[in-house]
């Protein structure tokens, strides 16, 4: 789960500034393309460094027309974790699908 994640690494993940419940207060729009361009971003790097991790979080995430399914998990675990940046928690929520990015 992406708690686990979380646990892991509060230190990288706990924000000062932009966290969970300022995304919160963003339009659904706003949020979902947040969360694409994210998604999209961590593919792309993905792809030079570990390609089988970006095929994984490409079928993950937009795999069977998952995608509007996907966008509403990870917008209500990034509210759920409210006092971390949203980055984190997206992060926490590829490597519970995809296992370890390291």
């Amino acid at each position: 789960m992406a708690v686990t994640g979380l646990a892991i690494c509060p230190q990288v993940s706990l924000a000062e500034g932009f966290t969970g419940k300022d995304f919160s207060a963003w339009p659904v729009e706003s949020q979902d393309s947040f969360i694409q361009t994210s998604v999209t971003m961590a593919g792309v790097v993905l792809t030079q460094l570990q390609p089988e991790k970006s095929t994984c979080i490409d079928k993950w995430y937009i795999g069977e027309g998952r995608r509007a399914e996907r966008d509403a998990y990870i917008r209500e675990t990034i509210i759920a974790y409210s006092n971390f940046h949203p980055s984190g928690t997206l992060l926490a929520i590829l490597v519970e699908a995809c296992g370890s990015l390291k």
